[in-house]
């Protein structure tokens, strides 16, 4: 199957332009396209939120179509259970207006992760308290109800660990919660590795988890959810050899994930999605996605 990958437009680096993103984005592979988080790539220079038109999103996507770059997804990502009520109602409301300007931007996905029970995302116990997941429910409730006024797609990216939809199982209960066809997900594979590491059939956690471990790891996911997976990120992990817990900051290639053998369940479950590697060593960047184009 055709495999579309860009990039995470903030790890090419900040720039004084958009036109200047997007001819670096093009350099690489053209057309391509990013994953746009504006306030991380233009910082300082991009318009607030809430001051956002029509005309100004509209001109973000043709400067970046003047290049031959489109988005794969608008980043928003905020704390969807932030304690304080009215952060978290002002966080909400400017995920939404990202959500209204869905055609304008030309890409229906506005994204975010599901944070945790402390305001700056940070491992909290309480985050796992049934109340904060029912807090989360909630929020993601609102962005579906405006994802469907404005025909776009309400995504939220579990992570293991410290966020609040932190399992393939918990995952599935918000699939389960939320039926309409404005919402899905976002899979970071890494992300949703355990903190620890793949575990093989015995439990047991090595260096390198074997091909056989990688592919049930993935297949949870897949067969959970994988028909409301609209966005793929792509990076890597290997684990700390002092305490063996995962660094899951790695250029995709530089870390112990069998990318060729997750595009081929890709193929089986028949996803198509466009995906956005992260965490780019921009020197190696040209090289690796002819490596991940290949599989």
């Amino acid at each position: 199957m055709r495999r579309t990958i860009g990039f995470r437009a903030h790890d090419l680096g900040t720039f004084t332009s958009l036109s200047d993103l997007a001819k670096f984005a093009a350099s690489f592979q053209k057309p391509t396209v990013i994953h746009l988080a504006l306030h991380k790539v233009l910082k300082g220079k991009e318009r607030p939120v809430e001051e956002y038109d029509s005309s100004y999103v509209q001109e973000i996507h043709d400067t970046l179509a003047r290049e031959g770059v489109s988005l794969s997804m608008i980043g928003s990502y905020f704390n969807p259970i932030h304690p304080d009520p009215e952060i978290r109602q002002a966080q909400i409301n400017r995920y939404i207006i990202n959500l209204k300007y869905t055609k304008q931007f030309g890409c229906r996905i506005v994204g975010t992760e599901t944070g945790s029970h402390n305001p700056d995302i940070t491992y909290d116990m309480a985050t796992y308290e049934p109340e904060n997941f029912d807090l989360c429910l909630k929020t993601i409730d609102q962005l579906v109800n405006a994802a469907e006024t404005y025909d776009a797609l309400a995504c939220i990216e579990p992570v293991s660990h410290h966020h609040t939809i932190s399992t393939v199982e918990r995952a599935l209960k918000v699939s389960e919660t939320f039926k309409s066809e404005h919402f899905g997900f976002i899979y970071d594979p890494v992300n949703l590795v355990p903190y620890t590491g793949i575990p093989e059939s015995d439990g047991s956690v090595r260096e390198r988890p074997s091909d056989e471990a990688q592919e049930r790891f993935f297949r949870s996911a897949f067969d959970a959810w994988g028909s409301r997976i609209k966005t793929i990120h792509i990076k890597d992990y290997r684990l700390n050899p002092v305490d063996g817990t995962k660094i899951g900051n790695l250029m995709a290639g530089t870390g112990v994930i069998n990318w060729k053998l997750f595009f081929r369940l890709m193929d089986e479950y028949r996803i198509q999605v466009p995906m956005s590697m992260e965490n780019i060593q921009v020197p190696l960047l040209a090289e690796e996605l002819k490596t991940l184009l290949s599989y």
